[in-house]
């Protein structure tokens, strides 16, 4: 699982240069994405990598609290 985690966080990497070629409109629903993605191999991390009892999900508030901040990427970026 930890290789899994590994290469999906590659793939983020090499996405966020990809996300600077879209058009401006399109930055933020991307990045909003990509950033709740992370979010999750972050849970899954903090539960010792057990996807099988315990669900991985990012709670309401902290997924509204990243909002800004990918707004924001997507307008600098």
């Amino acid at each position: 699982m930890r290789f899994q985690i590994q290469r999906a966080r590659d793939y983020y990497t090499k996405a966020e240069r990809g996300i600077r070629a879209l058009s401006r409109d399109a930055r933020w629903p991307v990045w909003s994405a990509l950033m709740l993605y992370q979010k999750i191999l972050n849970v899954i991390e903090h539960n010792h990598y057990d996807v099988f009892s315990q669900r991985a999900y990012v709670p309401k508030l902290r997924k509204m609290l990243s909002l800004p901040i990918a707004w924001l990427r997507a307008q600098v970026l």
